[in-house]
């Protein structure tokens, strides 16, 4: 099956990232019309027109599929703008002064794609230049890379300005207070629910006759489930992480400070960006810290915020790594 299809050009480069969904479309085509036609032998007597509309309806999906694998993404030299096109219709374009990166992207943990980032939304659903692989001894990806790739730097990023970061002074996502940086997290909610939850709990331990009528099992799992949750919302809300800068130490605390645990600046590899989707459905982004643990010779994932939208990550990580002092 066709995989990524790219034309270069000396001053342009245009990229067919769903080049595959051609075949996909014309096997659905000639499977659907094959389905009409035997249907609508076996069901004599309708009319010319309600079966010509039945037809157009039913092949309706492939064809589509058909015109979206003429999407194409054109990035001009000359006009320093990237386009976005399906076939012969523009539906977009990028300054090539607002692109940030282009870089492998996870699908659903069954393998990756490119995707190109913009720098207004770094941390967005970005824009796929190239098809999807599974393996990276792909024949195709290896061409991509080695082609496509070294002509975006060129034409991209060979002649964009170096902006370097500036450090922050006005956190919006920390609380400074002696060079210790409380990670701001509004976990109110958390907390009130948590003690609903373990009301709930003492109040039916406190009414037995409230579930007299259930079985032993549902009596249990009904009377404790709701602490169970409700403690694991406390623990939550009663957790915090903390950068201290005099320390050089990241400390996570729980249950209001009765337990630590600290890991060294140094310790820290990178920020992840983890976007979670929910049955194919966007339910946030998270950033997480991985710490290297040299004493168990392994690595270990700290949560630190979950985002809703994804403006504002790049932001937060400015100010992690300003206090951190990489910026």
């Amino acid at each position: 099956m066709a995989k990524t299809k790219w034309i270069i050009g000396p001053d342009t480069l245009t990229i067919y990232p769903k080049r595959n969904l051609r075949i996909i479309g014309i096997i659905f085509f000639v499977l659907f019309a094959a389905f009409i036609f035997f249907l609508f032998r076996s069901m004599p007597g309708y009319s010319t027109g309600f079966t010509l509309g039945y037809y157009a309806i039913f092949l309706l999906i492939p064809l589509m599929l058909i015109f979206a694998a003429e999407t194409k993404v054109i990035f001009d030299g000359s006009s320093r703008v990237l386009y976005k096109k399906i076939a012969f219709l523009p539906i977009g374009s990028i300054p090539f002064d607002d692109i940030a990166s282009v870089e492998p992207y996870e699908i659903l943990g069954s393998g990756f794609n490119y995707k190109l980032f913009r720098k207004s939304n770094r941390h967005g659903r970005g824009l796929l230049v190239s098809a999807g692989y599974s393996k990276t001894s792909d024949l195709n990806l290896i061409a991509f890379q080695q082609e496509v790739l070294p002509k975006i730097d060129e034409l991209v990023f060979a002649n964009a300005p170096v902006i370097p970061k500036q450090t922050i002074y006005d956190f919006r996502f920390f609380k400074e207070e002696g060079g210790v940086y409380l990670l701001r997290d509004n976990k109110t909610g958390s907390f009130i629910f948590g003690l609903i939850f373990i009301g709930a709990t003492v109040a039916i331990l406190f009414s037995p006759d409230f579930l007299s009528g259930e079985g032993s099992f549902q009596k249990i799992l009904l009377t404790y489930f709701p602490a169970i949750i409700g403690f694991a919302l406390l623990f939550a809300a009663t957790s915090n992480i903390r950068f201290d800068k005099n320390q050089k130490k990241i400390i996570r605390s729980t249950f209001a400070g009765r337990f630590n645990k600290e890991y060294s600046f140094d310790e820290l590899i990178r920020f992840q960006v983890i976007r979670k989707n929910t049955n194919f459905i966007y339910s946030g982004t998270e950033v997480r810290a991985e710490i290297f643990l040299p004493a168990k010779n392994k690595t270990t994932v700290l949560n630190l915020k979950s985002f809703i939208g994804t403006k504002k990550i790049e932001r937060f990580l400015d100010e992690a790594n300003t206090i951190l002092g990489r910026i």
